[in-house]
């Protein structure tokens, strides 16, 4: 049986590929980046600096557990925003969000 990540990892893979097999490459051009290594050796720090902020949990041992996709969304600074920023990561599986499956 496989578990909430694969099966969302599967949605989202196979959304992409409608969208491409619909609309094509051309209309769609999002900038993608993978994040590959050992264990402990710094992929989340390397995410977290890219979004600019903490929201992954920290830890020893195997603390990330499953594949995160992150869709980052720009929002001007003169919006209508309430104060304060706000990390939102939606469909995350228990254990990337710290919590026991």
């Amino acid at each position: 049986m496989a578990s909430l990540g694969e099966d969302l990892l599967g949605v989202v893979n196979k959304l992409q590929d409608l969208v491409f097999n619909t609309i094509g490459n051309d209309s769609l051009d999002l900038p993608q980046i993978v994040v590959v290594g050992s264990q402990s050796s710094g992929k989340s720090s390397v995410l977290e600096n890219i979004v600019g902020r903490d929201f992954l949990p920290r830890g020893s041992g195997i603390v990330t557990r499953r594949p995160l996709i992150l869709q980052l969304i720009n929002v001007p600074s003169n919006s209508d925003r309430p104060e304060g920023d706000e990390i939102h990561v939606p469909h995350t599986p228990a254990s990337v969000a710290g919590q026991d499956e």
